[in-house]
């Protein structure tokens, strides 16, 4: 099998991989695969085909990166989350706790002048993964 396939095959299985991810960066490093595989169709060495892999992966990546830097990243109070009710599972100190939310267990945080000791919550704000609470005053419905 000649170089040339052995880039096309690497490429393309990053490629298919990539619909997995959908970050489009395995995209990127495919391009440099590519890239590896035109330079062997040239015949060219293979030191040369896999310095341009390297350049034109680490190239698209770089443009990738800035890409996304660019674009605006949604504000947290769009989230579906907020509003949602949870349980208290367990406490963790006067503030923190476990909740119960969409089948798991998340850490959550109350937010300020929240009474503690109650059960009734909603989600007011996410962190990653941390929940931000307040108290219901309308109850659990």
């Amino acid at each position: 099998m000649s170089l040339q396939t052995l880039w096309l095959i690497a490429a393309l299985l990053l490629a298919g991989f990539e619909m997995l991810t959908g970050t489009f960066y395995l995209l990127a490093i495919a391009l440099g695969l590519l890239s590896a595989a035109g330079m062997a169709f040239f015949g060219l060495t293979f030191t040369i085909q896999a310095i341009t892999a390297a350049v034109v992966s680490l190239s698209a990546v770089a443009v990738l990166k800035r890409w996304q830097s660019t674009r605006t990243p949604q504000p947290e109070e769009i989230s579906s989350d907020i509003g949602q009710h949870v349980t208290i599972v367990e406490w963790q100190g006067e503030r923190r706790a476990r909740v119960r939310y969409r089948g798991t267990l998340w850490d959550a945080e109350l937010a300020a002048d929240t009474p503690t000791g109650l059960n009734d919550y909603i989600i007011v704000a996410t962190h990653g993964s941390s929940l931000t609470l307040n108290h219901s005053p309308l109850g659990h419905s």
